[in-house]
C-alpha cells in the first residue's frame, strides 16, 4: 500500500491540464494606453503629495507658534501668581486711632458748657512674612 500511494498521487496530478496564459497576448496599443496612463497617474500623485506637504507644513507652522505662545503665557501666569501670593502675604494694614475729649464746664448760672475735640492719628502697619520674599525657581518646560 506504501508503494502504491505515491503513483496514485503522481497519476492524479499528471491527470490535471496546465492552463495556458491568454492574458499576455495583449495587442501593444493597449499596452501603450496602460503605461501612459500609469504615468499620468503618477505625475498627478506627485503634485498632490507637494501640494500636501505644503499644506501641512503650514498648519504644523501655525500649532507650534501657537504652543510656543501658549507656553510664553503660562509661563508669565505662574510668575504673576508667585507675585500675588507674595503680595498676599505681605499685608499692609490702615490702623486709624480717634481720641475724642469731651469736656463739660459748668458757668456760675449752673449751666453746662460741653466742648467736643477729636484727635485722630493715622498709621500703617506692614506684617512682612520673611518666608515667602525668598525667591522660588518656577517650573517650566525648558529646563537646563
Amino acid at each position: 500500500m506504501r508503494k502504491i500511494l505515491p503513483f496514485l498521487f503522481l497519476a492524479f496530478v499528471s491527470c490535471n491540464d496546465v492552463e495556458t496564459n491568454n492574458s499576455v497576448t495583449q495587442t501593444s496599443g493597449e499596452l501603450d494606453s496602460i503605461i501612459t496612463k500609469s504615468s499620468k497617474t503618477l505625475q498627478v500623485s506627485d503634485t498632490v503629495q507637494k501640494k500636501s506637504d505644503i499644506a501641512t507644513e503650514k498648519k504644523v507652522f501655525k500649532v507650534v507658534t501657537q504652543i510656543k505662545y501658549l507656553i510664553k503665557s503660562v509661563e508669565k501666569l505662574k510668575i504673576e501668581k508667585l507675585e500675588l501670593v507674595r503680595e498676599l502675604k505681605s499685608s499692609k494694614e490702615n490702623v486709624r486711632v480717634d481720641t475724642v475729649y469731651i469736656e463739660t464746664k459748668k458757668n456760675f448760672w449752673g449751666k453746662e458748657k460741653t466742648t467736643i475735640n477729636v484727635k485722630s492719628d493715622s498709621t500703617v502697619k506692614e506684617n512682612v512674612d520673611t518666608l515667602t520674599t525668598e525667591k522660588k525657581v518656577i517650573d517650566s518646560l525648558y529646563r537646563k
